[in-house]
C-alpha cells in the first residue's frame, strides 16, 4: 500500500502541478515570529478528500489494531485501516526543545496518539493546541515496543523492525494531515499511580497513552537506562548482539545529565564510565568494551568479524569513540511501587543539563511530558526543558 501511495503522489505531483499550486500555497518555515503559509482547514472543506461528516475518537481508531494480521517475511506487523475512518485532536507536542523528532502527537477527549509525519521542525506547522485532521484510509496503524503509531506500512527491508513507517512523502502528507483552527493548547492531566498502572495492564489499548499529563510526587530512583551501538555503520537490529550495549543494571553509570550530546557522550567513556558494560543483549554476551571483536571471532563466527572490518581489532571503547554519536538516557522516577521512566535525547537542547542536586537528593518533583508505554513500563518524553523558563517540565517540590 505504502508504494501505491507513492506512485500515485508522484502521478499527481507530475499531471496536477497546476492545480496543486492553486490549493496548496507554499510552505515556507521561518520560525516562531513569522507564520507558515499553510491552508487552515474547517470540516466543511474535507469533503473533497472523502470525508462523511463524522469523526472517529481516537480510541476507536486504535481497536483497528485488532484486525492485524502477521506478514510473511516482517518480524512485526501493523494493521492497514481500509475504511474512510477519519480522527481529529489536538496536537500536544512540539519539537521545539529537539527531544521530539519527526513526530506529532494528537489528544481528543479519549485519548492520544502517535502520528509519524516525517518531517522536522514541526513546530513551525502545527501549533500546540492546534486541531489536526487525519484521514487514516490507507495509513497503518502500529506499535513500536507497545506504544500505539500512525503512519504507513513498514517497509519491507532487511534492515526495518518496526510496525510502521514514517509518513515523510509531501503529497501524502497533504491529502492525508490537515491543519485545522488554532485553540487553546491543552492542560495536562494530573494522573495518579493507579490510573498509570491501569494503562501499563492495558498495553497498547492504554488510555493515558499518548497524552500531555502531570506525574505528582516522583522520587528518583538512582537508575537509567540506554542502548548503545558501538558501531556506527552495522546495522542497529535486535539479532546483532555483537553491536548492542545495554546500560540498564541498577545504578547510574555516573550519568548526572538528562541524557548525552556526542561531546558528553565521549566525555563519559574516556573517563572510564562505561568501562565494565557488557557487550551483547538477551542470552548472547561478550566481553566488556575494554575487549575487542577479534577475542570473540569463534563465537561470532567469521562472517561477523569480517564486517567489522578493520574495527575487528580495536576495543570496542575505541570504536565507541571513533562512531560517537548523541545518545538518549531514560532516568527511572518512581511513584510509589510504580516506575515511571522519563526519556531524553541526546539531540535535545537540555541533553547535557546536570539533573538537580535536590532531585538526585530524593526530593519529589512533579514532571509535565508525554506518557507513552515502552516495553511494557512507562515512560515520560519531556515537551519543554527541564528547567524552562517559562514552562519548566520538571519542578521540585
Amino acid at each position: 500500500m505504502k508504494k501505491i501511495l507513492i506512485a500515485l503522489a508522484a502521478f499527481a505531483a507530475l499531471v496536477s502541478c497546476q492545480s496543486l499550486k492553486e490549493e496548496w500555497q507554499p510552505v515556507f518555515t521561518f520560525g516562531d515570529n513569522e507564520p507558515a503559509e499553510m491552508k487552515i482547514w474547517t470540516e466543511g472543506d474535507l469533503s473533497k478528500y472523502g470525508f462523511a461528516g463524522s469523526f472517529t475518537t481516537i480510541k476507536e481508531m486504535k481497536q483497528q489494531y485488532k484486525k492485524k494480521t502477521a506478514l510473511e517475511n516482517r518480524m512485526t506487523s501493523g494493521h492497514t485501516i481500509t475504511e474512510n475512518v477519519w480522527i481529529k485532536g489536538q496536537v500536544v507536542s512540539d519539537d521545539k526543545s529537539g527531544n521530539l523528532y519527526r513526530e506529532i502527537y494528537l489528544q481528543d477527549e479519549t485519548g492520544g496518539i502517535d502520528l509519524k509525519l516525517g518531517k522536522s521542525s514541526l513546530y513551525s506547522d502545527y501549533k500546540l493546541g492546534q486541531w489536526v485532521y487525519v484521514k487514516c484510509q490507507n495509513l497503518c496503524i502500529g506499535a513500536y515496543n507497545g506504544m500505539p503509531q500512525l503512519g504507513l506500512e513498514p517497509d519491507n527491508t532487511t534492515t526495518n523492525e518496526y510496525e510502521t513507517s514514517y509518513i515523510d512523502i509531501q503529497e501524502i502528507i497533504n491529502t492525508h494531515v490537515f491543519r485545522g483552527a488554532y485553540d487553546s493548547p491543552v492542560a495536562p492531566k494530573a494522573v495518579s499511580e493507579s490510573e498509570i498502572s491501569a494503562s501499563i495492564q492495558a498495553g497498547f489499548y492504554g488510555d493515558l497513552w499518548g497524552t500531555l499529563v502531570t506525574v505528582k510526587g516522583l522520587t528518583y530512583g538512582d537508575e537509567i537506562f540506554a542502548l548503545l551501538y558501538p558501531h556506527g555503520i552495522l546495522a542497529h537490529k535486535k539479532d546483532n548482539p555483537y553491536n548492542r550495549i545495554f546500560l540498564s543494571e541498577a545504578g547510574t553509570w555516573g550519568i548526572d545529565t538528562w541524557s548525552m550530546s556526542k561531546a558528553k557522550y565521549v566525555e563519559y567513556i574516556e573517563a572510564g564510565n562505561f568501562d565494565k558494560a557488557v557487550v551483547g543483549s538477551g542470552a548472547t554476551k561478550y566481553g566488556d568494551i575494554l575487549s575487542k571483536p577479534r577475542d570473540y571471532a569463534s563465537q561470532m563466527g567469521e562472517s561477523v568479524i569480517a564486517a567489522f572490518g578493520p574495527d575487528a581489532d580495536i576495543t570496542y571503547k575505541e570504536m565507541m569513540i571513533k562512531y560517537a554519536t548523541a545518545n538518549y538516557v531514560s532516568h527511572y522516577f518512581k511513584m510509589g511501587s510504580t516506575n515511571v521512566q522519563v526519556r531524553s535525547s541526546g539531540y535535545a537542547k537540555f541533553a547535557d543539563t546536570k539533573l538537580d542536586s535536590r532531585i538526585l537528593g530524593g526530593s519529589k518533583v512533579d514532571i509535565t511530558g508525554i506518557l507513552t508505554i515502552y516495553d511494557g513500563s512507562a515512560q515520560m518524553s519531556l515537551v519543554t526543558a527541564p528547567d524552562d523558563a517559562d514552562n519548566p517540565s520538571v519542578k521540585i517540590n
